[in-house]
């Protein structure tokens, strides 16, 4: 079967290599009357910023599915590095979203540190690996699959309770769980549908309650499929990667969410739907990776530019040091998994055991 693959791919060859590199002549672009090319100075102003990521990974039985989560946030303040940290080893049920779930509770753990990290250490600028904008207006899949009347009783019987649990929490993890057996109880039928949904508000309550607190949060993605500036197949940074190679910033563009998403949110959806972003690309370097960029308000070029001087200056590579650090520190693989097990020491098939 392989063979016949590998000859597959020598007779398309050519016809894949010549759809691969497309030109800008054959697209009828010019990504230059976007692209600004701007020497970025490194700030000289003492301030506090924070960088944060999260993991999470699975090692699937035939009856439970073991993960593991984490979220890290590391804070510098010019002279020492600090860091708020959250993690979590747990089985769920085989369950038709597991992906979507675990997802969600990294999301949480990401948010509710650098949160945690926001308030105790008092940051300037919250740098965040990935894409706010993303996270608030992804559905989330088993949406579809609550019927109304059950979404509406959930919020009603529980939402007060989430809020007050979110308000006395003192160690990170994500406290609609302790809900789970009542859920259970109340919504037997759609008990899993229940409890995944109870968990997205509880994403939705601590990501809006970190944009209330602070609008200095700068999202950062070295991956993109938005379509803003050229409307082409083609996402927007492979464009600007391909053809824009000096240090600068892209025009910024400025996203209503309410003219962006059509959909209603579950719970504050005057306050998510009257966000604006600010979204735009950049090179730190010269011919190093360009990366998203996102502000969670209308942002003029000099307040981009002044936070591109903040970035620049605890910046390695063309990348902020404190978000590759993060990565570096919180990234589950799978003989980390491997090695939970065995503390666990669960024995059980997994299915691919004969393979």
């Amino acid at each position: 079967m392989l063979d016949s693959l590998y000859e597959k791919a020598l007779i398309k060859k050519q016809e894949i290599k010549k759809a691969f590199n497309q030109d800008l002549e054959q697209l009828k672009i010019n990504p230059d009357k976007y692209w600004k090319n701007y020497s970025i100075n490194e700030t000289k102003v003492d301030f506090t910023i924070s960088g944060g990521d999260g993991s999470f990974n699975q090692k699937r039985f035939m009856s439970s599915i073991l993960y593991a989560v984490d979220a890290e946030c590391l804070i510098y303040d010019g002279n020492n590095l600090k860091k708020v940290e959250s993690y979590e080893v747990d089985i769920l049920p085989p369950y038709k979203y597991v992906q979507d779930i675990l997802r969600n509770y990294m999301s949480i753990f990401e948010i509710k540190s650098s949160y945690k990290a926001l308030k105790e250490y008092n940051v300037d600028l919250s740098l965040f690996d990935g894409s706010i904008l993303g996270n608030i207006i992804r559905p989330f899949p088993v949406e579809n699959e609550l019927p109304s009347d059950k979404k509406i009783e959930i919020k009603e019987t529980y939402l007060p309770q989430l809020e007050e649990l979110l308000e006395n929490e003192e160690e990170i993890g994500i406290v609609s769980t302790k809900l789970s057996n009542e859920i259970d109880r109340k919504f037997e039928e759609y008990n899993i549908e229940s409890m995944i949904y109870l968990e997205n508000l509880e994403n939705l309550l601590v990501l809006g309650g970190f944009l209330k607190e602070t609008k200095n949060i700068v999202s950062i993605s070295k991956t993109s499929t938005r379509r803003d500036y050229f409307e082409l197949k083609i996402p927007d940074i492979a464009i600007f990667e391909k053809y824009c190679k000096k240090e600068g910033y892209s025009d910024p563009r400025h996203l209503d969410v309410n003219k962006t998403i059509k959909r209603d949110f579950p719970i504050l959806n005057k306050f998510f739907r009257g966000l604006e972003f600010t979204v735009f690309y950049c090179r730190l370097e010269n011919y190093k990776n360009v990366l998203k960029v996102e502000l969670p308000f209308h942002a003029s070029k000099k307040q981009v530019e002044n936070i591109l001087e903040k970035i620049k200056s605890v910046s390695a590579g063309g990348y902020p040091y404190l978000l590759k650090k993060a990565h570096n520190d919180v990234v589950i693989k799978l003989q980390d998994m491997e090695k939970i097990n065995k503390i666990l020491n669960l024995i059980e098939r997994t299915g691919r055991d004969m393979l």
